[in-house]
């Protein structure tokens, strides 16, 4: 006949998921009338939260947290449809797929997003508390290497556009820099020229001129 070894009896200092005991509180009446024992612990979340919690329920693990976890839970799920989720999805695609068009320069380079920032909350955490906002883009400071808060800052699209080797190649990028001091202009406004001569307008409402044409006499 198989028996099950019982449990070693739960002290303080005991750690159950996020709750720590930090007192027995012996055998009390719960509201349903039944005996049952007792501790009081301390959850290890930002706000070290204190609570009373059934020994029973620490030692299945129904009872993991002060309540924090299952709202981490909420709040994550509630921001699929979030501009920042689709940043913090697209981020973990393109370093991870080899198939996509941009793979030479993610997985193709060994670009990776490191292990915390696979967790959604954990990157939410980061980016709310360093600048992210609505317009900003996510950048690597170092383009050789991956997607970490060390490496990482919330940047606008013309601040991103001073990063260009991770999209242009050198000769373009050569190019690009000397088009604009032709012009006397920022690299930013040749490109716009350039879009706006792809689609034959411009933000006046006239025909878009032809970029690196010269000016000739009438």
């Amino acid at each position: 006949m198989s028996t099950t070894a019982a449990q070693p009896p739960t002290r303080v200092g005991d750690v159950y998921e996020r709750l720590t005991v930090v007192e027995l509180l012996g055998v009390r009446r719960t509201k349903s009338g039944t005996r049952a024992s007792f501790a009081l612990v301390k959850c290890s979340c930002n706000d070290e939260t204190t609570k009373e919690a059934r020994l029973s329920n620490l030692r299945s693990g129904r009872t993991k947290s002060c309540g924090c976890l299952g709202r981490e839970r909420t709040t994550t799920h509630g921001q699929h449809a979030s501009r920042l989720y689709g940043i913090w999805a697209s981020m973990r695609h393109r370093c991870s797929i080899p198939n996509i068009r941009s793979a030479h320069r993610y997985v193709g380079r060994g670009i990776t997003v490191c292990d915390e920032w696979q967790d959604f909350a954990a990157f939410r955490t980061w980016a709310l508390a360093n600048g992210y906002a609505d317009g900003k883009e996510i950048d690597r400071k170092d383009n050789d290497r991956g997607y970490s808060p060390d490496n990482c800052r919330w940047v606008t699209k013309l601040e991103n556009l001073a990063n260009r080797s991770k999209y242009l190649p050198a000769e373009l990028e050569e190019w690009l820099r000397a088009e604009a001091d032709r012009q006397d202009c920022s690299p930013y406004e040749v490109v716009k020229q350039a879009l706006e001569q792809y689609l034959g307008v411009s933000r006046t409402g006239g025909t878009a001129a032809r970029i690196g044409a010269q000016d000739t006499e009438q």
